[in-house]
């Protein structure tokens, strides 16, 4: 089972994604040093992997984040 951590945003500004990829359409953003809670993985174009938001607004870029 997955087990929920931490991340802290390295981008100025990063896209919550709709799905796992560039290819799907926006829903927000979140900015510079905010934490998140992440609550699963994906594989999707555009990142290493997607991180899926607790808030279930979406999906950020692990690319641009770091482990707390």
């Amino acid at each position: 089972t997955f087990k929920s951590y931490k991340v802290k945003i390295t981008a100025d500004v990063l896209n919550i994604r709709k799905g796992a990829g560039t290819n799907y359409g926006t829903n927000g953003t979140v900015k510079k040093n905010e934490v998140y809670t992440i609550v699963g993985e994906k594989k999707g174009a555009g990142a290493k992997k997607w991180l899926k938001l607790k808030s279930g607004a979406g999906y950020i870029a692990s690319n641009y984040t770091k482990k707390v």
